[in-house]
């Protein structure tokens, strides 16, 4: 039987391992040894290949929001029978589904909006960063970490500029 599972130490890779056939694991991603009697089984089937599917919905789970909560794990249950010739199919449209994409960091996002409008207000760089899925938090962060590193700067009150 094959399980799939998430390395607790560093939490970015899902991996599979054969249940019961060892004490240890180690991560592929950090390289920690885990005891596989503590580690939690967010997927159990009995052929590789349902396994595989599994993994790859949790890995684009990880990637899209970098972590897997108890509660959702049986959508990653990919119980679709093997006669099924579009199984392939089914499981890439979940992956999408789960995905949302935001291949680069809040930084990079700001300063290209920033570039574009050459300067702009506050509001509607936190609209905008909303509207892309960045919380308004990690946009104050960003800010704070692009003032002090000099990319940025305030000309008038409430606007904001590129250097």
């Amino acid at each position: 039987m094959y399980g799939v599972i998430v390395c607790t130490k560093c939490k970015l890779y899902a991996q599979i391992i054969e249940v019961g056939t060892s004490r240890t694991v180690q991560c592929h991603m950090c390289g920690a040894r885990l005891q596989v009697r503590k580690l939690q089984l967010l997927n159990t089937s009995e052929g590789r290949e349902d396994a595989v599917r599994a993994r790859t919905l949790i890995q684009a789970k990880l990637r899209a929001n970098g972590s897997i909560h108890t509660t959702h794990t049986q959508s990653f249950q990919c119980n679709i029978s093997q006669n099924n010739s579009s199984v392939v199919d089914i499981c890439l449209t979940e992956i999408g589904n789960v995905r949302k994409i935001r291949s680069r960091d809040p930084a990079t996002i700001i300063l290209e909006n920033i570039n574009y409008q050459g300067e702009m207000s506050m509001e509607e760089l936190e609209e905008k960063c909303t509207s892309l899925d960045i919380d308004k938090d990690v946009v104050t962060k960003v800010i704070a970490r692009l003032l002090e590193a000099g990319d940025i700067y305030f000309p008038a009150k409430g606007r904001i500029k590129k250097v």
